[in-house]
């Protein structure tokens, strides 16, 4: 055998035992992620944490390590959410699996989680410590089953939507954030019209200022009776009472019946099916007035 084929018998023999090595040094990492990471302590300060942040009552029945197509994972089925704001959420899956982040060192975990609610479905990014945050989607929520303040004999809405959520809960309470949402099927029922409007497609944003006031940004509705454009504020919600409205509004009517109702109604009609409107007052003792196309108020 010549030199150089005993150099390349040589280098093959080192070569494979090394690769042969690496599936089992992977095993091995796995093994130690699965069995030896505290995942019981993990589940045990997200659920405290959770209770924490939002005064509900969580409970756990069912707590174990799992692999999944995203990797190794804390799975917990059938958890309760008891809340006096939503009675009680379940979640008939919660997947959580730690995230690398320097945060940790600061003693604010950051994870990655995965949920299917009965509300709806989440996937992202949860910040927990002194001031938790969430950054990720959630989606398909189902608006009815939503405890929106908001609702009253004079608004209610329904369908389904997804968003963007990008939301911070500061030490003395204060949620704080952005919204950026999205739905094919929305529909809203309010007390200045006598049937529910649909909507095939509604873009928007929506800000939660640290007063507790949501900065509605640009809502672009599309639907086969009205679309047009939606931005202003709504005020603080108090349990005790409706929130203040400062909304301005500029829509087109596409239904001749609906453009009849909508006039009786104080909503003002110019060019055939076009309304510019300013809404103030409450939610609940709303008060229309006339503006120009372009203006603010």
């Amino acid at each position: 055998m010549s030199e150089a084929n005993t150099s390349t018998h040589d280098r093959r023999a080192v070569f494979l035992p090394t690769v042969a090595l690496l599936p089992l040094a992977a095993l091995l990492v796995l093994s130690f992620i699965l069995l030896l990471f505290p995942w019981d302590s993990l589940g045990r300060r997200v659920a405290w944490e959770i209770s924490r942040v939002s005064g509900a009552r969580v409970e756990v029945p069912e707590l174990a390590p799992a692999l999944s197509a995203r990797g190794p994972v804390l799975r917990a089925r059938n958890v309760t959410i008891e809340h006096p704001a939503v009675d009680e959420i379940r979640l008939s899956t919660l997947e959580i699996a730690p995230r690398l982040s320097t945060s940790w060192f600061a003693g604010n975990p950051t994870l990655r989680i995965w949920a299917q609610t009965q509300l709806g479905q989440v996937d992202g990014v949860l910040r927990l410590g002194a001031e938790p945050a969430y950054l990720g989607r959630v989606s398909k929520v189902e608006l009815s089953r939503l405890p929106l303040r908001l609702d009253s004999d004079q608004l209610r809405f329904a369908g389904e939507i997804s968003a963007d959520a990008d939301v911070a809960l500061s030490p003395n309470g204060t949620l704080q954030g952005k919204i950026h949402f999205d739905s094919a099927a929305l529909e809203v029922e309010t007390g200045l019209l006598p049937i529910a409007i649909p909507f095939s497609r509604a873009v928007g944003t929506l800000e939660i200022l640290q007063s507790g006031a949501t900065r509605i940004s640009a809502v672009d509705l599309e639907g086969p009776m009205i679309d047009g454009r939606l931005e202003g504020e709504i005020g603080l919600v108090h349990r005790s009472q409706p929130p203040p409205i400062d909304l301005s509004a500029s829509l087109r009517i596409h239904d001749p019946t609906l453009q009849e109702m909508a006039q009786r109604n104080g909503f003002p009609i110019a060019n055939g099916n076009e309304s510019n409107f300013h809404l103030g007052g409450t939610v609940a003792s709303p008060k229309i007035t006339p503006r120009r196309p372009g203006s603010t108020r």
